[in-house]
């Protein structure tokens, strides 16, 4: 309905609020007593499926497989407050270890599965894990991870079996070996306020940071009955190290409805086959993932397989243009919508087949406003920076107060964005740009020190700077340009050796797929940090004029 999608204005105080709505769940209530409540409701539907395998699990078999995995890790020693490693695909057991954790008070830090040591190692010695879980596909990397942490920690298979290694259904055994009838459940003292989840996200700056969830957030993001019922059946491609997949678990069990899950690869043709063999009614999903299927040949022939889709909601970074245009031919403008979120507090605005390029209204409860650069509240069609008001506590950057502190207002009530935008006089929230050099290239984040610091190893580099190049597919291909040495090393210095020190080193998604150019100097401030968003106009200009 109309109303519901309004954003509304306050021009005394210049703030844009969203719908405002009570929240459902009281300030102490928790994820995992609330999955049990909702699955013990659902005992006998199927809550779960499998696609790979077509493996289905009832609400009542979740339940009582998540109470098992709760009572085996108490009885690995496992307290409240200990942090639960998640460095897997989407596998049967993966929603059970979720709960399972979760009421322990145990908070879950997920990464992706593909992840390289350097990445992994980088973000486990900042959360700590007592136990990581993982495939036999990555337990040689998490296993050479392990050995290299400054903490002891114990690696789980969530699929398969190693011999020697413990694995998921040593657990369940373990966890039904004496009676659960004595077993306390969701720790009495957890509240709303704790953290659920530790999320890798840049934030605003840098390197990877910890991002802290609540159970309230996360209930209160996911509790939205005007969108799902108990007939509803949802889908995410993604693994749990991105939120949408964290959201879709959660939208699942707070709300009754069916989740399909899969640990196959994106393909338009395998996405259209998910959506008709299981009547999916609801996809969040990616742009690069939509690109590939906006210019897949054959996606009029698959059409009439996604007939059941009624949502089909795409967030995570700047859809282009181009391929939006395309989306609303192929799929109505009723059927597509793009979300603009943070980690830092769930989804922010919607766009529901608006005007293109927009980030849409306000969700419910999200009020904004926006700051010029001396801190002065802006009004309509003025650009300004993006503050957000946090509507609970929010726990911070995970052992990170400083970066917590910049994060947010002096008063603890708003939170800074670090992205630039306006509202126009519909009340439709547009962005600008991004404070920070952080780019996504088939939706991973790609942290340009990250990769930096791995070239700047290469005997004849004196300077480096990663930077994106604009792609419909990938949104950007990572570049570098570098400066050489004054010396023999950096005459030698060739370009197949800052690609392959890179290979190397980091993942797939890290490679230098945009190519790598030797430049005199690079573009900087006056207080000598690099501009990295300058080197492709920079290189344009060159490139044009030698040419």
């Amino acid at each position: 309905s109309a109303s519901m999608a309004a954003t509304t204005y306050d021009s005394i105080e210049k703030i844009w609020s969203g719908p405002k709505s009570k929240e459902y769940y009281g300030p102490d209530m928790t994820l995992g007593e609330v999955a049990l409540l909702i699955l013990k409701l659902h005992a006998d539907k199927v809550m779960q499926v499998f696609d790979p395998t077509g493996e289905e699990l009832t609400g009542g078999q979740l339940y009582e497989q998540s109470r098992l995995l709760a009572h085996a890790f108490q009885q690995l020693k496992l307290h409240r407050g200990d942090v639960v490693g998640i460095s897997a695909t989407n596998t049967t057991y993966l929603t059970e270890v979720v709960i399972a954790a979760l009421l322990n008070g145990m908070p879950i830090n997920p990464l992706h599965p593909e992840f390289d040591k350097e990445t992994i190692a980088y973000m486990y010695e900042i959360t700590k894990p007592k136990v990581i879980f993982c495939d036999v596909d990555n337990y040689e990397t998490l296993a050479a991870v392990k050995q290299s942490l400054k903490f002891e920690t114990e690696l789980i298979l969530l699929s398969g079996s190693l011999p020697g290694v413990r694995n998921i259904q040593d657990l369940l055994r373990d966890g039904a070996r004496t009676s659960l009838s004595l077993f306390r459940f969701a720790c009495p003292q957890l509240s709303g306020d704790d953290t659920a989840f530790i999320i890798s996200s840049s934030g605003v700056t840098g390197l990877p940071k910890g991002v802290t969830r609540s159970h309230r957030s996360l209930l209160n993001n996911t509790k939205i009955p005007q969108l799902f019922t108990a007939k509803t059946v949802l889908f995410c491609f993604s693994p749990l190290y991105w939120v949408s997949c964290i959201f879709t678990l959660f939208a699942s069990l707070v709300n009754g409805c069916k989740r399909v899950i899969t640990n196959r690869p994106f393909s338009a043709a395998y996405f259209a086959e998910l959506v008709a063999r299981h009547e999916i009614n609801f996809v969040l999903t990616v742009p690069h993932h939509m690109a590939l299927l906006a210019k897949s040949p054959q996606s009029a022939q698959l059409l009439p397989q996604l007939r059941s889709l009624h949502s089909i909601v795409c967030s995570g970074s700047k859809l282009p243009l181009a391929i939006w245009r395309q989306l609303y031919e192929l799929l109505g403008r009723d059927r597509f919508a793009v979300l603009y979120g943070l980690s830092e507090i769930g989804g922010v605005s919607k766009n529901v087949g608006g005007p293109l390029g927009s980030e849409g209204k306000l969700l419910r409860n999200v009020q904004v406003r926006l700051l010029d650069e001396q801190g002065n509240a802006l009004g309509p069609n003025q650009t300004g920076h993006i503050h957000i008001r946090l509507n609970q506590r929010w726990g911070g950057y995970y052992r990170n107060p400083q970066d917590t502190q910049t994060t947010l207002t002096a008063d603890g009530q708003w939170l800074l964005t670090g992205d630039h935008g306006y509202f126009d006089d519909e009340g439709q929230l547009h962005f600008q740009t991004r404070d920070s050099d952080v780019f996504r290239y088939n939706h991973f984040q790609i942290y340009p020190k990250q990769i930096e610091d791995v070239i700047l190893h290469l005997p004849g580099v004196h300077e480096v700077a990663i930077f994106g190049v604009p792609d419909d597919i990938s949104t950007y291909l990572t570049a570098a340009a570098v400066v050489r040495e004054q010396d023999a090393l950096g005459q030698q210095l060739s370009a197949e050796q800052v690609s392959g020190i890179v290979q190397e080193h980091l993942s797939e998604a890290f490679h230098l797929r945009g190519g790598v150019y030797f430049v005199d100097a690079l573009p900087k401030t006056t207080n000598k940090k690099i501009l990295r968003r300058q080197i492709l106009a920079e290189l344009k200009l060159n490139l044009s004029s030698t040419h």
